[in-house]
């Protein structure tokens, strides 16, 4: 059992401002800064990988680290992930994905200011300081054009774009339908948008088909830290776990922790995690054993009594109260528990249940597992809404109308901003910054002089 001499998590959650070290030196990083990296990591998808295809097996120990690719070492970089998690990147890439031609626009706008210019001065060749100092200006103007066009004409247009699918409640009828509303969030339920005298509610107060509060984006699904081994937890983090644990009994086993008065230590059913790894593919996939389906738990659990577990979420049994085939006491193996701590890990997943859909793109069909947008009612046994196909296609179509939305003016404006560019900056660069490129110095005119033989033959045809 990895032991860690860190501070109760109890305190830890009420002491916001406290940072704990373990014996390795490594730091902890404290509650709240835990939520802020949950809420401000970069938001992952709603289809959490392929689902199994092999024969599953239950995991009852630690699971090893295979062999990790370069990219998955860069990924796992102490100082990518804290620069990825960071609030600075968070807005980064909230803004790029919102205003893609202004972020491509300043990109060029840097390249134009310094980069280029710098080049060219550098790297004169062949041409003559005036030419190098006339490309370097038209390079300066020519780039803070293309900026300040975007600037004016389309950043206004994609904001206002994006206020409207932001605000939809304040434009209904207006510049958006109700039909284009419905087709854009087929799980939104459409009679709870209007009050009583048929005025339209506050966005915020929209409800789903599954009667949560309605969430538009189909990313902002519900995560979880990635769940460790009951073996690789420290101390503290199993006390918050098992009530009343006695620390002498953790160094006996799993299935021997006994509380202070000499009762067997129990686990919360909703805190219980298990892993389930494909023999085939070597991947493992955790599941809450209070949602987690039938299916999976069948596969887990050969010798379960699916009959026994009661129902699902709060309606579950503990594993203590399940039975066996046989009819006896079902007997559950601590050894198959993993626990998802925010202090045990920087690593956030999407939460799955087992519930699958189908996803089609072209002719490929995909079996995808089923994730829930972050809409949970308490936050513990109600899991929130389920991302189902239909809301997945229409973010497939809402993406590709929102990309035609913010690149429109750009197309409609580019050419008409390339022929301004060509006819405007010469002028200006002579005029306003007596800058003028230098003319190429015309050939010399070849004179025709006629040979006294040319002369000769003339008279003799003539």
């Amino acid at each position: 059992m990895k032991i860690h001499t860190t501070q109760n998590l109890n305190s830890l959650a009420l002491n916001r401002d406290i940072v704990s070290t373990n014996q390795t030196g490594e730091i902890r990083l404290n509650y709240s800064e835990k939520m802020r990296k949950m809420r401000n990591s970069v938001p992952d998808t709603y289809e959490s990988g392929v689902s199994f295809k092999g024969k599953k097996e239950i995991v009852t120990k630690a699971v090893e680290a295979g062999k990790k690719t370069f990219a998955e070492k860069v990924a796992n970089n102490q100082g990518i992930k804290k620069f990825i998690n960071s609030g600075f990147f968070n807005t980064l890439t909230e803004i790029t994905s919102k205003q893609e031609v202004m972020v491509q626009s300043g990109s060029a706008l840097a390249i134009c200011l310094i980069l280029r210019p710098g080049t060219i001065l550098a790297f004169p060749g062949k041409k003559n300081k005036k030419d190098n100092t006339y490309a370097a200006v038209h390079s300066i103007s020519s780039g803070i054009w293309g900026f300040v066009v975007p600037l004016t004409l389309i950043k206004p247009t994609v904001s206002g774009y994006n206020k409207i699918l932001k605000d939809m409640h304040k434009y209904m009828n207006k510049y958006i339908s109700e039909n284009m509303i419905k087709r854009r969030n087929p799980h939104l339920d459409m009679t709870s948008i209007r009050n009583a005298d048929g005025s339209i509610k506050n966005v915020k107060e929209w409800l789903d088909r599954e009667g949560r509060i309605f969430v538009s984006d189909c990313k902002n699904v519900r995560k979880i830290a990635q769940p460790k081994h009951i073996s690789e937890v420290s101390e503290d983090t199993m006390k918050k776990y098992f009530k009343d644990l006695d620390s002498a009994t953790i160094k006996d086993g799993a299935n021997n922790l006994m509380t202070k008065n000499g009762k067997k230590a129990q686990m919360e059913l909703k805190d219980i995690y298990i892993a389930l790894k494909d023999k085939e593919s070597g991947k493992v996939k955790y599941y809450p054993l209070e949602h987690a389906e039938e299916s999976i738990l069948k596969e887990a659990f050969p010798d379960l009594d699916i009959n026994s577990i009661g129902g699902k979420g709060i309606d579950r049994l503990h594993p203590e109260k399940w039975l066996a085939k046989d009819g006896k006491a079902f007997k559950f193996d601590n050894n198959s528990i993993f626990i998802s701590d925010m202090a045990e890990t920087e690593d956030m997943i999407p939460l799955i249940t087992g519930r699958v859909r189908e996803e089609v793109k072209g002719k490929k069909t995909e079996i995808k597992d089923i994730c829930y947008l972050n809409n949970s009612k308490d936050g513990v046994h109600d899991l929130g809404t389920a991302v189902e196909r239909d809301m997945v296609e229409a973010d497939w179509a809402n993406t590709l109308q929102d990309k035609i939305g913010g690149w429109l003016p750009e197309v409609i404006t580019a050419y008409p901003r390339a022929a301004a560019t060509i006819a405007i900056l010469p002028f200006l660069l002579k005029h306003v910054f007596h800058i003028e490129k230098t003319k190429k110095p015309k050939p010399p005119i070849e004179k025709e002089i006629k040979t006294d033989t040319e002369k000769t033959s003339g008279k003799a045809v003539a």
